[in-house]
């Protein structure tokens, strides 16, 4: 069997940014079916972190034109000539709606990006789709939202979260915050420097923490900044606690997995995200979590968490300084973490959609 996959999305995985939740989803469906060939189709040059799998191929389709021309003839034309020229079986599409060709058994992942349901494509492709498969029950809302009736075809995965994050014991993550943050307590948020994350409002709900409890506490910002972050990038040059903000831009793999495990808490605070990454990341650590209740975040944090309503960046502080001062409460919350897996469950579980 040949299985053609959109590898487009899988260029933007970067762990603390998405979590690589494709990509690992990818290695581990490549791995439990190793006598399926899967051909990773791009529109540029695609060089994996680690080595492909060997029943996995890249076929890099260039675009015959640049700009929304070009996007435009990439997927109304190129994709769906592309896929019969290469005689694919199956189609797996990860969090983008691109065009089926008549005949051709069709599958939809989608992750944590809830606006790809509101694009053309998905208005005029979806229901084409033999299965959509997805993480939380807050993106199976959306997607009913928007498209009533179905049904059957929509099936919820387990979420997971990347093997290198683990629990530290004491002695660990003393040495981790000795490291990087003088040996003081940190909170720590992962993702992109971009307003989606509402980084701003963090910020401001630090300050208030800091001016209350006079506390030598810092925060770690762990992500890549984006063209619309750059305002935040500049505002972090005369903010007032900037000495109490670690912001690190390109952490390897394991540097984040030891920074996320010597956390007092994780606070995540990006809006309305189908599957909320980093929230699991700390639990598997087990960190608490402070996050909005919005999107997923609730659902993932679930007793483990403090959750903060959207847009009030007060109670977002006091949410953060109840954890930070109240050590009794901080042993509630870790007692109610349960056990996060890695994504074979779900590469699994799709794996047996697809290819059955």
């Amino acid at each position: 069997m040949r299985i053609a996959v959109n590898a487009v999305p899988m260029l933007q995985d970067t762990l603390p940014d998405t979590g690589n939740v494709l990509t690992e989803i990818f290695y581990n469906l490549c791995r439990l079916h190793p006598d399926v060939e899967f051909l990773l189709i791009n529109n540029r040059p695609l060089r994996p972190a680690q080595p492909l799998p060997p029943n996995a191929r890249l076929v890099e389709l260039k675009p015959l034109a640049g700009g929304k021309l070009g996007q435009y003839i990439w997927r109304r034309m190129q994709w769906p000539r592309a896929l019969r020229k290469l005689k694919a079986d199956r189609i797996l599409s990860m969090d983008d709606v691109l065009p089926v060709p008549e005949g051709m058994p069709a599958h939809l992942l989608l992750g944590r990006n809830v606006a790809v349901l509101d694009t053309v494509s998905a208005s005029r492709y979806i229901r084409q789709y033999a299965s959509i498969s997805l993480f939380s029950a807050f993106m199976q809302e959306q997607l009913n939202k928007r498209f009533g009736g179905l049904g059957a075809r929509v099936q919820q995965l387990q979420p997971g979260t990347a093997d290198v994050f683990r629990a530290v014991n004491w002695e660990e993550r003393e040495d981790i915050k000795r490291e990087f943050t003088s040996g003081m307590e940190y909170f720590i948020a992962l993702g992109s420097l971009d307003p989606s994350n509402n980084i701003i409002p963090l910020l401001k709900a630090f300050s208030m923490l800091k001016k209350r409890l006079l506390s030598s506490i810092k925060l770690v910002l762990a992500g890549q900044l984006t063209g619309p972050g750059e305002d935040i990038a500049e505002a972090l040059k005369t903010y007032k606690f900037k000495d109490d903000v670690i912001w690190l831009k390109n952490a390897d793999d394991e540097t984040l997995a030891r920074l996320v495990a010597a956390a007092y808490a994780l606070v995540h605070t990006a809006g309305a995200d189908g599957l909320a990454v980093p929230v699991y990341a700390a639990l598997r650590c087990d960190v608490p979590v402070v996050t909005l209740y919005a999107g997923a975040a609730p659902e993932a944090g679930g007793d483990a968490a403090l959750n903060a309503l959207p847009n009030d960046i007060s109670d977002l502080s006091e949410k953060m300084g109840a954890l930070y001062k109240d050590e009794l409460l901080r042993g509630r919350l870790l007692a109610h973490i349960t056990r996060v897996p890695d994504w074979e469950q779900a590469a699994r579980t799709l794996g047996n959609t697809i290819i059955g």
